[in-house]
């Protein structure tokens, strides 16, 4: 009777998770085409930054938690967006830009609300998976099914299929979670602490602890240029120079980017040279 039961538990747990689970893939399927449908880029890449749910092992209360906060997320960039868009498009393009800006202004105001609800939905069906999964187990299922390895990045403009590279994978998992968020991933460079990684649009810098050191765009790029320059403690250690097109807000003309080992200075320049290429 004691087997019968705990059989009978599996399959009703086995069985709505498994149903939870693919109306949550439905649900983000949907979400992901409808954040295209919107036409606001900059909104797609702070989806895909926020998208995950956070946590190894969620439950019903913070699927809940989750989707309120993407659904209030939602209803907001609809809002904000009806005022942004007009805005911006006045300022690239004058009267016409402003005419555009107000039909996508009203188009994500009607879309990203429905957004927020399906994300919302998605949070709350992984939720009730995580709470199926881990009621009578002690051994945590949802941990043991969580994925082995990250996910294959996808290369360039034209998503190009490599070899499976796992520090690849992990560049690109970290990615997503940076402002680089949404785009498409190119390559990167270790630099022992540090990494530069490199979309098809942007170079960012990260630090050791993971904070954003750096942010370049690959079109405002004029020319980048491998030397020696002094150190703090007087010696000589390599630099990559980036000269912009145009300066910065704080008047900079010139990013440097120093390392001790040539090698890896002069790897990140040939891989934001192929960056620029790819832009041309």
């Amino acid at each position: 009777m004691d087997g019968v039961a705990r059989g009978t538990g599996s399959l009703a747990r086995h069985t709505v998770g498994g149903i939870v689970d693919s109306a949550s893939l439905l649900t983000e399927t949907f979400s992901k085409n409808m954040a295209v449908l919107t036409l606001d880029r900059k909104y797609a890449q702070r989806r895909d930054r926020f998208k995950t749910v956070p946590g190894a092992n969620i439950t019903f209360v913070g699927g809940v938690e989750s989707g309120v906060g993407k659904l209030i997320r939602g209803l907001a960039e609809g809002v904000i967006g009806v005022v942004r868009a007009p805005m911006r498009g006045a300022e690239k393009r004058g009267v016409e830009g402003f005419a555009k800006g107000v039909g996508k202004g009203l188009l994500g105001l009607i879309v990203k609300p429905v957004i927020g609800i399906s994300d919302a939905a998605t949070d709350v069906m992984v939720g009730v998976k995580g709470s199926l999964n881990g009621v009578g187990n002690s051994t945590k299922i949802g941990a043991i099914q969580s994925q082995i390895r990250p996910r294959r990045p996808f290369y360039g403009r034209d998503r190009r299929l490599r070899p499976y590279s796992f520090v690849d994978a992990i560049s690109a998992a970290i990615m997503m979670r940076t402002k680089l968020g949404g785009e498409n991933y190119l390559s990167h460079v270790d630099m022992g602490g540090r990494v530069v990684i490199l979309s098809v649009r942007r170079m960012l810098l990260l630090g050791d602890d993971g904070d954003t050191q750096l942010t370049v765009k690959l079109k405002n790029i004029k020319r980048i240029d491998l030397r020696q320059v002094p150190s703090a403690n007087g010696t000589l250690e390599w630099a990559l120079l980036i000269f912009l097109k145009t300066a910065r807000k704080n008047g900079n003309e010139v990013e440097v980017i120093t390392s001790g080992d040539r090698d890896i200075v002069q790897d990140l320049c040939v891989k934001i040279q192929q960056g620029i290429a790819l832009l041309e």
